[in-house]
């Protein structure tokens, strides 16, 4: 499982590509850092784009999720979240900063929660997640933040091994992006209408990270690999893919995306947000210049 941004509320049924940006969007919410422990602080940004480009003072307003989510619900957070059962968090702008809960790993994790909750089994990459609200433009998105838990139902000296080995999460880092037409490079800003684009975008090759996790059938420890995966955003054009990457035994550190440029000179905005498996998340904004052909 991964950092996961969950579309909410009362909007209209999207009949473009999910790469297609038509309206006000909540992209995707970067944390710093993308793993703590309950009392850590953190410090969260979102991607708040328009048709326009990303604007500047949108008011936002942020809350941690306090309701663990029923066995009776099938979404990834309590719909109680929606409502109030909320913790605010102070700050109205695209960063805020704040401590995640003591409670996280009651409410979220494998602790016993209050109420008829039963705790929560971890992903498949041994994780525990705390959901986070945060609302502008109308729009309303969740992100779950990864916490350090105990490890629930395990043998004392695994659970002592993952401690002496348990590394926080990092957050992965795209590097720039290139564009090629007719398989030369080009500039983003001078990209002919009605051209084939193709992008090319990479992240370093520590950003795939190695980590311990529980196998509860054999009762020990074992190594596994992030994946990462970009997905591609633009006010104008089409993606060959809304999504693309690297499984977690391909070592290769770029992604290519062929995008059909507009048929007629305009400004395009583009955006790309690249997530590990763990919940690692970082993105970048374009502004490309479609020329006369």
């Amino acid at each position: 499982m991964t950092i996961l941004l969950v579309l909410a509320g009362c909007l209209p049924v999207e009949t473009e590509r999910e790469s297609l940006v038509t309206g006000p969007r909540i992209l995707a919410v970067r944390s710093e850092p993308p793993e703590s422990k309950p009392g850590e602080s953190v410090t969260y940004e979102a991607l708040v784009v328009t048709p326009d480009g990303e604007p500047e003072g949108a008011a936002m307003r942020w809350a941690f999720c306090a309701a663990p989510k029923p066995l009776t619900e099938n979404g990834s957070v309590s719909t109680a979240c929606l409502g109030d059962a909320v913790r605010p968090i102070v700050g109205a702008s695209a960063s805020v900063t704040a401590a995640t809960p003591p409670d996280a790993c009651s409410l979220f994790g494998p602790e016993a929660p209050p109420g008829d909750f039963r705790p929560r089994d971890p992903d498949a990459t041994g994780g525990f997640y705390q959901p986070v609200r945060v609302e502008a433009m109308q729009r309303t998105a969740f992100v779950l933040e990864r916490i350090t838990c105990n490890l629930p139902n395990a043998p004392l000296d695994v659970a002592v091994e993952l401690a002496e080995r348990h590394v926080p999460n990092r957050n992965p880092k795209l590097l720039p992006l290139h564009a090629f037409v007719n398989g030369a490079s080009a500039s983003l800003d001078a990209l002919p209408a009605g051209a084939d684009v193709r992008f090319e975008v990479g992240w370093r090759a520590e950003d795939a990270e190695v980590y311990p996790t529980f196998d509860p059938r054999k009762q020990v420890l074992v190594d596994q690999r992030e994946a990462l995966r970009v997905s591609w955003y633009a006010t104008a054009g089409a993606f060959e893919s809304d999504v693309n990457g690297r499984a977690t035994n391909d070592m290769e550190t770029t992604v290519s995306n062929g995008w059909r440029a507009p048929d007629e000179p305009t400004r395009v905005f583009l955006w790309l947000v690249l997530r590990d498996g763990r919940g690692g998340t970082d993105f970048a904004g374009y502004a490309l210049d479609v020329t006369p052909p």
